[in-house]
């Protein structure tokens, strides 16, 4: 099935071609951005001359451009043909897209002037490869459920997979499917991979799993998003992927540095994790930037002074 595409521009000038009817693009890019920010913040932050990034879940292109502002070298992954194929397009028109057609730098640690704000270069000077399969811990040929509306949203079938409490998973309608090939990360062979971000709906587990010698080897900073169920629509937890990291002397932070310890809690706003094995703190930068101390608190704790602080409110007589 095809779709109607159109080009819009982000709120830092960049261009990219999205979904006319997706409600995930209209809502995180058109007029919006740059995608996911803090994140980028984050990793620039944590490995400003970065030297590999791997992108597990490019989608459409929005973090490999922006990693490639920086790193010298960028892999991206996109299982699912028509948006990989539109994440090249948006790859070869941002390639074309210099600063002085910017409007304004997300990296303000820079010299290049925008409009006399200064900030990093929004230049791609980092090398980029793409690769049109998926990621996990083994080798083969999987159905991806295609979603419609939010191609954010695509991901591997799990209708075998059972329910937490051991039920069958039920459907009501059937989803647009494609078969897509899958690798493992580590079959690769990549070398000097300082930062691996993994963002595939679920199967971030999976994904990690087949990543483990690069991990355990070259020890980069490890970006996850991690949600409370989606872990589970393949039988995995989120506590799970934590101690799989933790037995590893990883430490494991948020997007502004809080040590989150080693009980998975929800954060309001707050999806993505840092995993960052603990003999980089021995780097005297990574040691000031990789845990700070914040006022940042478990979305439980905040639930729990908030009933504290609101008025009891009696009825009337």
């Amino acid at each position: 099935m095809m779709y109607a595409e159109e080009l819009v521009n982000n709120s830092i000038g960049r261009q990219y071609w999205i979904y006319k009817d997706d409600a995930f693009y209209q809502q995180r890019i058109a007029n919006a951005g740059p995608y996911q920010k803090q994140n980028l913040l984050r990793l620039r932050e944590l490995k400003p001359n970065a030297r590999t990034i791997l992108d597990v879940g490019m989608n459409i292109g929005m973090n490999t451009i922006e990693y490639a502002t920086w790193a010298k070298k960028v892999h991206g992954f996109e299982p699912t043909k028509q948006t990989y194929n539109m994440a090249l397009k948006n790859i070869i028109l941002a390639k074309k897209q210099l600063n002085e057609n910017m409007i304004k730098p997300w990296y303000l640690n820079g010299t290049t002037n925008f409009n006399g704000k200064f900030g990093g270069s929004l230049e791609m000077k980092g090398e980029v490869s793409t690769y049109n399969h998926g990621l996990g811990d083994k080798p083969g040929q999987f159905e991806i459920l295609i979603k419609k509306d939010n191609a954010g949203h695509n991901h591997i079938e799990n209708i075998n997979v059972p329910l937490a409490n051991g039920k069958k998973r039920r459907r009501t309608v059937q989803p647009e499917k494609e078969i897509v090939e899958v690798k493992t990360l580590d079959s690769y062979n990549f070398e000097e991979v300082d930062i691996i971000k993994i963002d595939t709906e679920g199967y971030e587990f999976p994904v990690v799993m087949g990543a483990e010698q690069t991990i355990v080897s070259q020890r980069p900073i490890v970006q996850l998003e991690m949600v409370d169920g989606q872990p589970e629509r393949f039988g995995f937890s989120c506590q799970q992927i934590y101690d799989w990291f933790l037995s590893r002397d990883f430490v494991i932070t948020l997007s502004d540095g809080t040590d989150v310890g080693t009980k998975w809690e929800h954060y309001t706003k707050k999806m993505e994790r840092f995993f960052i094995h603990k003999s980089l703190l021995n780097d005297e930068y990574l040691k000031e930037v990789a845990v700070k101390k914040t006022k940042t608190i478990p979305s439980s704790e905040e639930k729990k002074l908030k009933e504290q602080i609101e008025p009891i409110m009696i009825a009337p007589i």
